[in-house]
Protein backbone atom coordinates (compact mmCIF):
# COMPACT_ATOMS: atom_id res chain seq x y z
CA UNK A 1 0.00 0.00 0.00
CA UNK A 2 2.98 2.32 0.53
CA UNK A 3 3.80 2.36 -3.19
CA UNK A 4 0.34 3.77 -3.94
CA UNK A 5 1.09 6.99 -2.05
CA UNK A 6 3.36 8.23 -4.85
CA UNK A 7 0.68 7.81 -7.51
CA UNK A 8 -1.81 10.70 -7.65
CA UNK A 9 -5.53 10.12 -7.46
CA UNK A 10 -7.46 11.30 -10.48
CA UNK A 11 -11.16 12.10 -10.79
CA UNK A 12 -13.33 9.29 -12.10
CA UNK A 13 -17.01 8.65 -12.66
CA UNK A 14 -19.01 5.50 -12.06
CA UNK A 15 -21.78 5.28 -14.65
CA UNK A 16 -24.79 3.00 -14.22
CA UNK A 17 -26.87 1.90 -17.22
CA UNK A 18 -28.96 4.79 -18.49
CA UNK A 19 -26.59 7.53 -17.47
CA UNK A 20 -26.84 7.71 -13.69
CA UNK A 21 -23.37 8.63 -12.49
CA UNK A 22 -21.47 9.25 -9.28
CA UNK A 23 -18.08 10.72 -8.52
CA UNK A 24 -15.11 8.54 -7.63
CA UNK A 25 -11.33 8.72 -7.19
CA UNK A 26 -8.92 6.35 -8.89
CA UNK A 27 -5.21 5.67 -9.04
CA UNK A 28 -4.13 4.73 -12.56
CA UNK A 29 -0.74 4.02 -14.10
CA UNK A 30 -0.57 4.83 -17.79
CA UNK A 31 1.65 2.29 -19.55
CA UNK A 32 4.09 3.43 -22.23
CA UNK A 33 4.78 1.55 -25.45
CA UNK A 34 8.28 0.76 -24.15
CA UNK A 35 6.85 -0.81 -20.96
CA UNK A 36 4.36 -2.88 -22.93
CA UNK A 37 7.10 -4.09 -25.28
CA UNK A 38 9.46 -5.01 -22.44
CA UNK A 39 6.73 -6.96 -20.62
CA UNK A 40 5.81 -8.81 -23.81
CA UNK A 41 9.46 -9.72 -24.38
CA UNK A 42 9.76 -10.97 -20.80
CA UNK A 43 6.68 -13.12 -21.35
CA UNK A 44 8.07 -14.51 -24.59
CA UNK A 45 11.20 -15.54 -22.69
CA UNK A 46 9.02 -18.36 -21.36
CA UNK A 47 9.67 -19.95 -24.74
CA UNK A 48 13.17 -20.71 -23.49
CA UNK A 49 11.54 -23.40 -21.34
CA UNK A 50 10.46 -25.34 -24.44
CA UNK A 51 13.67 -27.45 -24.65
CA UNK A 52 13.41 -28.26 -20.93
CA UNK A 53 9.74 -29.26 -20.90
CA UNK A 54 10.23 -31.29 -24.08
CA UNK A 55 11.75 -34.00 -21.90
CA UNK A 56 8.74 -34.27 -19.58
CA UNK A 57 6.37 -36.95 -20.88
CA UNK A 58 4.00 -36.50 -22.69
CA UNK A 59 6.18 -34.20 -24.78
CA UNK A 60 3.91 -32.33 -27.19
CA UNK A 61 1.18 -31.15 -24.73
CA UNK A 62 3.76 -29.55 -22.42
CA UNK A 63 5.46 -27.75 -25.30
CA UNK A 64 2.13 -26.50 -26.65
CA UNK A 65 1.09 -25.38 -23.17
CA UNK A 66 4.27 -23.33 -22.65
CA UNK A 67 3.99 -21.76 -26.11
CA UNK A 68 0.31 -20.94 -25.55
CA UNK A 69 0.90 -19.39 -22.11
CA UNK A 70 3.83 -17.31 -23.39
CA UNK A 71 1.87 -15.87 -26.32
CA UNK A 72 -1.26 -15.30 -24.21
CA UNK A 73 0.68 -13.35 -21.56
CA UNK A 74 2.57 -11.36 -24.21
CA UNK A 75 -0.69 -10.50 -25.99
CA UNK A 76 -2.33 -9.30 -22.76
CA UNK A 77 0.65 -7.19 -21.70
CA UNK A 78 0.88 -5.67 -25.17
CA UNK A 79 -2.66 -4.29 -24.89
CA UNK A 80 -2.35 -2.99 -21.32
CA UNK A 81 -2.49 0.77 -21.89
CA UNK A 82 -3.43 1.58 -18.29
CA UNK A 83 -3.48 -0.26 -14.98
CA UNK A 84 -6.12 0.54 -12.36
CA UNK A 85 -4.50 0.38 -8.90
CA UNK A 86 -7.34 1.63 -6.71
CA UNK A 87 -10.89 2.88 -7.10
CA UNK A 88 -12.97 4.45 -4.36
CA UNK A 89 -16.40 5.90 -4.86
CA UNK A 90 -20.14 5.70 -4.40
CA UNK A 91 -22.27 3.18 -6.27
CA UNK A 92 -24.55 5.19 -8.60
CA UNK A 93 -27.45 2.75 -8.02
CA UNK A 94 -27.55 2.17 -4.25
CA UNK A 95 -25.30 4.98 -2.95
CA UNK A 96 -22.93 2.73 -0.98
CA UNK A 97 -19.44 4.19 -0.47
CA UNK A 98 -16.83 1.51 -1.15
CA UNK A 99 -13.42 0.50 -2.44
CA UNK A 100 -13.89 -1.52 -5.61
CA UNK A 101 -11.90 -4.70 -6.16
CA UNK A 102 -11.94 -5.12 -9.97
CA UNK A 103 -8.45 -3.73 -10.38
CA UNK A 104 -5.67 -4.52 -12.84
CA UNK A 105 -5.58 -3.95 -16.59
CA UNK A 106 -8.22 -1.36 -17.44
CA UNK A 107 -10.73 -2.40 -20.03
CA UNK A 108 -12.52 0.08 -22.23
CA UNK A 109 -15.08 0.35 -20.71
CA UNK A 110 -13.93 -1.01 -17.35
CA UNK A 111 -16.74 -2.78 -15.47
CA UNK A 112 -16.93 -2.88 -11.68
CA UNK A 113 -19.55 -4.57 -9.50
CA UNK A 114 -21.05 -3.06 -6.36
CA UNK A 115 -20.51 -5.33 -3.36
CA UNK A 116 -23.81 -4.20 -1.86
CA UNK A 117 -26.39 -4.30 -4.67
CA UNK A 118 -24.38 -6.48 -7.13
CA UNK A 119 -25.11 -4.20 -10.10
CA UNK A 120 -22.46 -3.42 -12.67
CA UNK A 121 -21.19 0.10 -13.25
CA UNK A 122 -18.61 1.35 -15.70
CA UNK A 123 -15.60 3.49 -14.81
CA UNK A 124 -14.65 6.62 -16.72
CA UNK A 125 -11.22 7.85 -15.61
CA UNK A 126 -9.45 11.10 -16.40
CA UNK A 127 -5.88 10.84 -17.62
CA UNK A 128 -3.23 10.90 -14.87
CA UNK A 129 -1.66 13.98 -16.48
CA UNK A 130 -4.90 15.86 -15.70
CA UNK A 131 -4.70 15.11 -11.95
CA UNK A 132 -5.66 17.93 -9.65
Amino acid sequence: MAELSGIPEVPARLVFMGGQASEARARVIERSAAWRRSQAIKDLLLLLLVPIVFFIPPHIPWVLLVIGVAFFRAFNHNREYATLLSLRGTCPKCGTEQDFTELGRMGNPHKVTCSSCRWDSYVEVSRASEAT
